[in-house]
């Protein structure tokens, strides 16, 4: 059977070879011979390769060959890259001893003679082997074609660069065909009412069909997003291990990989953040077909959260995995696309936003009908027919393609089959040592790739290794063999990741060359051919065994995982490495014979304890990535971290501005293109003289400690003007530095950077006049000037064209944003009707902590118009600004913060404001309502937070007039106020005494969440019963919190109105006498309640307790509940021991003596909380105490009769209570913490 990668591989091997020979014959006069030999036979060789791929899927002799004559071009191209150390070594002594003045070529410990005596029988041999290899190709007839294909030529396709990344964004298979399955899902989730704690949705469809994308639009659909509290994104793929998949879904939800090994304690951990929240899990390509296996995982799940509604959305290309757990007409079975609606993605990929010419209609609509109504398939074949002739497609047609599922992978097998060069098939082979759904940074994928000798610069084009290895990532992009790109905000990709169909082929081609490892296997595994690239995974923290066969000596990327370690010695075992990654917590110290490793490009280290670099990594003269990741412990770098030659990515960040955190003389360093920061300090070879040679820097680039700088021309030593390839700089002074006599002005003015630059920012900068060289930084996206003190004006920012994100923080001395912040008429942007405009594309501003600004004045020139687009302005903490322009014409949301003229500042702006969806005010004196236009301009706000503003006496009157107002205008149209706003926050708005919203289904009538807390002189709140509709639908109102109005008297909303609420908050409102009308039991959907106390005057429990009559009704649901009591309240409603499905439970406040034994009903309980209740002494019984079987937590506070009973010393006396608690998990007593019985 023929090697799909053999040819590529071994086509790659050689021209690595031809081109390392053909460098090192001129430095190496002793081997001369030898090396043009070697040229000449590999050369040879070559022209047969191309035959040789052909024949060797009919004839197995020729296979063999080409195996053999790979491993002797490996050997052969790990021969001339020791000739390739020697030159870097040789270059390093040279480097070093001019520095010494030391005269001798070579060190004593470095022999010229012995380095030729180990090299000449080495060539030697592998000339005579590949002699061989030739007189063999002879014997097989195979044909010679001088003039092959150049495995590592690149010419530049035409139009490729200008519109290569369109294709990527201009369509999605899954808005074609599929948004009746979009909708029917949602609804299905939504909607759909169950009993059960956990419901089960699955989504089958053959593979390549969009599952994962349906789901995937539905996870992020808006109604999804409001329906649950969590949503978690799990990949299965093909092993079904349960405790791994609940690390899986614990990761997400903690922001990081679980710490803990056992299930046990994940599930502990989901149970902590799960907790009364509702959820949805999408399962993601699934395979396990047995019904052990989901029962046991589901039981599990079960346990973790007992609130109805939750739901696991499961993507799986087979029936038979979903049979054992739901009904089968429960499953959305995809179906396949029309041929209409593929070629609509097909042309889409093909052709971009591009009109399609007539003679690709017919021929588009036949390829069209092979993807067999598959969108992948359909996306595969656009991609690899794009800035295709039309006799191209014609060749296509007549490919065999099947009727069946395996349709989608031939078609992928074709794509693949048709990249354009060797080498692009190596690298997209490679991807192999990714896991499914592993998300793929893109720049570390290309540094890999080099690593590996995939990529060479292209002189003939002026293009690096990167920007080849960009270029070839882009091609595997648009063929959509890589896809789900993420961008950051200047559109640069971020990541990526694989289609599992994708995955699968690249795993079946890589076979003979990819191994991963998570057991003891590795020791025992015979492969016939030798193993390039290997991942290891263990969870036992054990060492890799040794001896391994020697199939693994070949090993080139090397990847540990987990709990993985490695001793010193295996270390050595692997000296073909050019990729080792180690990302396990075990690795405390990096062995010393790393610097063994004279092949190794890319080292990573990722997520261990390490302290220091050895030495020896100084050695590695061929390194040209060097990542650290998560290793907060590394604390020093070798001192001859210069040596690293070939170093051309650092990757490598920390927070510190500590000088020491910086390797000392960087600045020999002059290939590195990736350096995240540079601390300067006072020593030499840590000065900011050091980036001068970096030119090639890109990317991102922080220099910190500038305040060491002397002056304009030492930091014009830093180069930055030549520095074209950084897109994000920043530069940041100490902030713990004297302000006098600062040379922060010139030092500003020498840091200039590349006009290239999108995103700058500045803190710390104590002169005061910000350099002008900022206007005329024409590709700036975003813009930060921070704590920069002194600064007395700002330069002119309106005409840069492209700013979309300005921040302006802690300008304690500016007083006016004025004309010089604006600009001049040059240069400013005109739209089709003449006007000019000034900050055309700004989206985004920010003022904060601006302590003396007074005026932001307008664009006063006329016929200009500024902040065209601007959507959000936050202005916090500038309490002297009393100025500011009117004219936003796209505004949508408005953060207000701290400002002592509020009232006038808010009014100015949202004067002729109409597009607000969200207003946010905060702090603000002085404000005793808000502008009457402000909703009646602004149909569309959606949130509204108002937040201590202590002067606010009306709130609702503005728009509504007051209740009579209402009453007398009830057929005004603008009176239909809010009718979008779906939250409302109220809080400390100490002089606020009513709001009052009027029946009707014009009046928030979208309202799904409400707070008012702290509003002491509250005495009126109207929240009658509101119909969505005049179809007298009921609200969606789903949570709503009251607290601390303590002369609020009634609370007239009708719980019997309100099925939908979830929250309900009613507590410390002290003057209450009327209760809420109805009762809790017609909430069917309440999983929160935090209820009490009422009015201080009021004797009687039985009103509190009639609240809680026939509860029952909402058992199921129920899962938090906090009372509030009085001290002469000396019991608790009976009625709370039907709350089977509870799971918190806090009381505070009230005069019980002893908890009742109904307690012990509470089988779903896990924290129970009791404060204040100081006449409070016995807990329920033992027996009920220990039929609490899921509680975990107990906290006690400010109960001293109890505190006393449960004194762990008293356990053992007649009085004590410790016993019927001593087993609960964590135990908190006051200021005394307990973990399974003993004290922390």
């Amino acid at each position: 059977m023929a090697d799909a990668m053999l040819g590529s591989a071994v086509q790659v091997l050689l021209e690595k070879a031809i081109s390392s020979a053909s460098q090192q014959i001129g430095f190496f006069v002793g081997f001369k011979k030898d090396l043009e030999k070697l040229k000449e036979t590999l050369t040879m060789i070559q022209a047969f390769i191309e035959d040789a791929d052909k024949k060797q899927v009919t004839e197995t002799s020729v296979k063999l060959w080409l195996e053999k004559l790979e491993r002797v071009a490996f050997d052969a191209e790990n021969l001339l890259d020791d000739f390739n150390y020697e030159i870097l070594r040789r270059k390093v002594e040279i480097q070093n001893q001019m520095k010494r003045k030391v005269c001798f070529f070579f060190s004593l410990s470095n022999n010229p003679i012995a380095f030729r005596f180990k090299m000449a029988n080495k060539i030697q041999n592998i000339n005579l082997e590949l002699k061989s290899i030739s007189d063999e190709a002879t014997n097989l007839d195979l044909l010679s074609q001088i003039g092959a294909t150049d495995a590592t030529a690149l010419p530049t396709p035409i139009g490729f660069t200008k519109d290569r990344e369109t294709v990527s964004v201009t369509v999605d298979p899954s808005f074609v065909g599929r948004d009746d399955d979009v909708s029917h899902i949602v609804t299905q989730l939504t909607v759909t009412t169950t009993n059960e704690t956990v419901s089960i949705l699955p989504i089958v469809g053959m593979g390549g069909i969009g599952k994962t994308t349906l789901a995937r639009k539905v996870f992020n659909d808006l109604k999804i997003e409001k329906h649950f509290d969590k949503r978690i994104w799990v990949c299965v793929s093909d092993e079904f291990n349960i405790n791994k998949l609940f690390g899986l879904i614990l990761e997400p939800l903690q922001g990081r990989k679980p710490e803990v090994e056992s299930m046990e304690a994940k599930v502990n951990q989901l149970k902590e953040l799960l907790d009364g929240k509702k959820y949805l899990l999408v399962l993601d390509d699934v395979w396990n077909e047995q019904t052990r296996l989901w029962n046991d995982f589901l039981g599990s799940l079960k346990g973790i959260s007992s609130t109805k509604g939750n739901c696991i959305l499961v993507t799986t290309r087979k029936l038979q995995v979903v049979a054992p757990i739901v009904e089968t007409s429960s499953n959305c079975s995809l179906k396949q696309l029309s041929d209409d609606e593929c070629w609509l993605i097909l042309e889409a990929h093909a052709f971009g936003s591009r009109e399609v010419p007539d003679e690709f209609q017919d021929i588009g609509f036949q390829m069209a009908k092979k993807c067999r109504g598959l969108p992948l398939a359909a996306s595969v074949l656009g991609g690899m027919l794009r800035n295709k002739r039309r006799d191209e497609w014609l060749k296509m047609i007549f490919h065999n393609v099947g009727d069946d599922e395996n349709s989608v992978n031939e078609i992928l097998k074709l794509s693949f089959d048709h990249l354009p060069y060797p080498s692009l098939k190596n690298c997209f082979a490679y991807c192999s040592i990714f896991r499914k759904d592993f998300e793929i940074n893109k720049n570390q994928l290309i540094q890999l790739w080099a690593a590996e000798g995939f990529l060479h610069s292209n002189l003939r084009n002026n293009m690096d290794m990167e920007k080849v290895g960009d270029i070839f990532f882009h091609i595997l992009l648009d063929n959509n063999l890589l896809q789900d790109v993420e961008k950051d905000e200047y559109g640069n990709v971020l990541n990526c990741k694989m289609h599992d169909l994708v995955h699968d082929l690249v795993q079946s081609i890589s076979k003979s060359k990819t191994t991963d490892l998570e057991d003891s296997r590795i020791a025992d595994e015979h492969k016939t051919f030798p193993i390039r690239y290997l991942t290891v995974e263990r969870s036992d923290g054990e060492e890799i065994p040794f001896p391994l066969n020697k199939n693994f000596t070949s090993i080139t990327t090397l990847i540990l995982l987990e709990n993985i370690s490695i001793n010193d010695d295996a270390i050595s075992f692997f000296n073909c490495l050019r990729v080792f990654i180690f990302a396990s917590k075990h690795f405390e110290k990096i062995a010393a014979s790393i610097g063994k490793l004279s092949h190794l490009r890319y080292l990573g280290v990722l997520n261990n304890g390490i302290t220091t670099l050895p030495d020896s990594v100084s050695k590695l003269y061929n390194l040209q990535t060097l990542l650290i990741s998560n290793c907060e412990s590394l604390r020093t770098f070798p001192n001859n971290f210069k040596n690293l030659v070939s170093l051309r990515h650092f990757n490598y960040f920390t927070s510190s501005n500590s000088s020491d955190r910086m390797p000392l003389e960087m600045g020999l360093l002059n290939c590195l293109q990736t350096l995240p920061f540079f601390n300067i300090g006072k020593e030499k070879g840590r000065q900011i003289e050091q980036l001068k040679s970096l030119n090639n820097l890109s990317g991102k680039l922080e220099i910190r400690n500038i305040e060491l700088v002397k002056g304009q021309e030492e930091a014009e030593s830093a180069n930055l003007t030549r520095k074209s390839n950084i897109h994000e700089l920043r530069l940041s002074w100490g902030n713990d530095r004297s302000e006098n006599e600062n040379k922060d002005n010139q030092v500003l003015e020498g840091l200039q950077p590349h006009p290239n630059v999108k995103g700058l920012k500045i803190e710390n900068f104590l002169g005061d006049q910000i350099s002008t060289w900022i206007g005329k930084l024409d590709k700036l996206v975003e813009l930060e000037l921070r704590y920069c003190k002194k600064c007395k004006e700002l330069p002119t920012l309106g005409n840069i064209p492209f700013l979309r994100s300005l921040r302006l923080k802690g300008l304690e001395s500016l007083t006016s944003i004025g004309p010089s912040f604006y600009g001049g008429s040059t240069n400013i942007h005109a739209s089709s009707q003449g006007s000019k405009k000034l900050f055309p594309a700004l989206l985004r501003l920010y003022l904060t902590d601006m302590t003396n600004l007074t005026e932001w004045t307008e664009a006063t020139s006329h016929g200009i118009m500024a902040f065209p687009i601007l959507e959000k302005i936050e202005i916090k903490e500038c309490p002297q600004l009393t100025t500011v322009p009117s004219h936003f014409p796209s505004l949508k949301r408005l953060n207000i913060s701290q400002i002592n003229h509020g009232l006038g500042v808010i009014t100015t702006i949202c004067s002729r404001v109409c597009t607000l969806t969200s207003l946010d005010i905060r702090y603000i004196g002085g404000l005793t309502h808000l502008p009457n236009e402000l909703f009646q301009n602004n149909p569309n706000v959606k949130n509204v937070e108002l937040f201590n503003c202590p002067d606010l006496n009306q709130f609702l009157d503005c728009v509504w007039g007051g209740e009579q107002g209402v009453q007398s205008h009830t057929n005004s149209s603008n009176l239909v106020g809010l009718v979008s706003l779906e939250r409302l926050s109220i809080q400390f708005c100490t002089k606020l005494k009513s709001i009052s919203i009027p029946s009707g289904h014009q009046y928030l009538s979208a309202l799904g969440r409400l707070w008012i807390f702290n509003c002491f002189e509250l005495t009126h709140l109207s929240i009658p019963q509101l119909f969505v509709s005049k179809s007298e639908s009921y609200l969606p109102l789903a949570k709503l919190f009251v607290y601390a109005c303590s002369k609020l008297p009634s609370f007239p909303l009708d719980l019997n109105s309100t099925p939908s609420l979830s929250t309900l908050h009613l507590h410390n409102c002290d003057n209450l006498t009327t209760l809420p009308k109805g009762r809790l039991c017609s909430l069917t959907n309440l999983r929160e309640l935090h209820i009490g106390p009422f009015s201080k005057n009021t004797t009687q429990l039985h009103s509190f307790q009639d609240l809680f009559s026939n509860i029952v009704w909402i058992a199921s649901s129920l899962r938090d509940l906090a009372l509030y009591g009085r001290p002469h309240w000396d019991s608790l409603p009976d009625q709370l021991q039907h709350l089977s499905a509870l799971t918190d439970l806090k009381i505070r406040g009230f005069g019980v003596k002893s908890l009742p034994d109904w307690f012990g009903k509470l089988s779903s309980l896990e924290k129970l909380n009791l404060y204040n209740c100081e006449k409070l002494e016995h807990l329920p019984s033992h027996q009920s105490m220990t039929s609490l079987a899921r509680l975990q937590y107990l906290c006690i506070s400010d109960c001293p009769l109890l505190k006393e009973r449960c004194r762990a010393e008293n356990g053992s006396g007649p009085h004590s209570d410790w016993s019927k608690i001593s087993h609960i998990h964590f135990i908190v007593i006051d200021s005394e913490s307990f973990k399974d019985g003993r004290k922390l």
